[in-house]
């Protein structure tokens, strides 16, 4: 864990700071308003905690603009100003909390290929299998037990934590983060149906994860059938999710847990999917949708909507179907 000043805290997040006698201050982690001390930064994102300012022993505390000038004079605490605190928060945390990996070098109990093109900062645990033709960039990290398959390609700054699958012919960018248990390039379910058989199709394409995507634990992304499976820069997808063969994600999406997207759909920017949504094959959502927790997704849904239901419809039409359906019920059970 780093120590930040205040001056470390104002080049990370290019804030402005209050009631700071001195620049000089060490700090030494983030805490809750209730939890914190005089070597902690706390932090109010929530209005509703306000009056936990006051109590607070925080060394200092990030907050909007609106919240520093509603306080005044009435607090003494430094406080760390920000047009957008949760990140703000992001931000200096990752300074305080960086990933300590207990295994530093290549190991000579993995079992690497000796085509395989590995950068001398990587780390690479006992027990990895790296294939023919694989290329490792600088200062990844591959835990314990991950598969990585012929002429697939990780970048620079990546962690693979135990038990990930790379197939072959995949592509994983920069500074992404695989959870234990992810898949990524297994086969796409396709299969042509026959009177006595169900005729397996090779999956020939691969996957392409672009820059600073998260994996969550045992999500899987499946192989293009003739083309890639792609997921777009800095999209965030939570653990047990399943995206099939040839589907495209945007950039800037968070896909929540136990998400389903059916093959050769196609997800635009800054798409939300809360929990268990499910979406059909062959469908197009339009960029910054937001689609609520269990929806059913079967037609397309155009840019900047917030749909819900199953079958989804937009919000506010589902809202109304839900709650006089609910009514309806009332009233029924009242008659019975």
């Amino acid at each position: 864990m780093n120590n930040l000043s205040i001056n470390d805290i104002i080049q990370i997040s290019n804030c402005e700071v209050i009631n700071f006698h001195s620049k000089e201050v060490k700090f030494s982690g983030i805490a809750p308003l209730n939890r914190a001390n005089k070597e902690q930064i706390s932090f109010l994102i929530n209005d509703k905690y306000i009056d936990e300012i006051y109590s607070s022993q925080a060394g200092a505390i990030i907050c909007s603009r609106k919240t520093a000038e509603l306080l005044g004079e009435k607090t003494s605490t430094g406080l760390i100003v920000s047009d957008n605190p949760h990140v703000t928060l992001a931000k200096i945390s990752q300074k305080f909390f960086k990933p300590l990996h207990p295994f530093q070098g290549i190991s000579e109990q993995a079992i690497i290929d000796k085509s395989a093109e590995i950068h001398p900062t990587a780390t690479i645990f006992p027990f990895v299998f790296i294939a023919p033709g694989v290329r490792i960039g600088a200062n990844s990290v591959i835990y314990s037990n991950c598969f990585v398959g012929a002429a697939s390609t990780i970048g620079d700054d990546c962690i693979l934590y135990p038990n990930v699958v790379i197939r072959e012919g995949c592509r994983v960018g920069d500074r992404c983060i695989l959870n234990p248990g992810a898949v990524v390039g297994g086969d796409g379910f396709g299969f042509a149906a026959d009177t006595n058989e169900n005729v397996k199709i090779p999956q020939i394409g691969g996957v392409l994860i672009e820059d600073d995507v998260e994996i969550g634990a045992n999500s899987t992304i499946d192989r293009g059938a003739l083309f890639d499976t792609k997921i777009g820069r800095q999209t965030k997808i939570d653990n047990l999710v399943m995206i099939a063969h040839n589907v495209v994600v945007g950039e800037l999406c968070f896909i929540a847990a136990q998400v389903g997207i059916a093959g050769s759909t196609i997800v635009g920017n800054k798409v939300v999917m809360a929990g268990q949504v499910g979406v059909a094959g062959h469908v197009k959502i339009g960029d910054k949708v937001t689609i609520s927790a269990q929806s059913g997704v079967s037609k397309n849904i155009p840019p900047e909507q917030f749909w819900g239901g199953s079958p989804a419809r937009p919000y506010k039409e589902w809202a109304i179907y839900a709650a006089t359906l609910n009514k309806i019920v009332k009233q029924t059970n009242k008659k019975s």
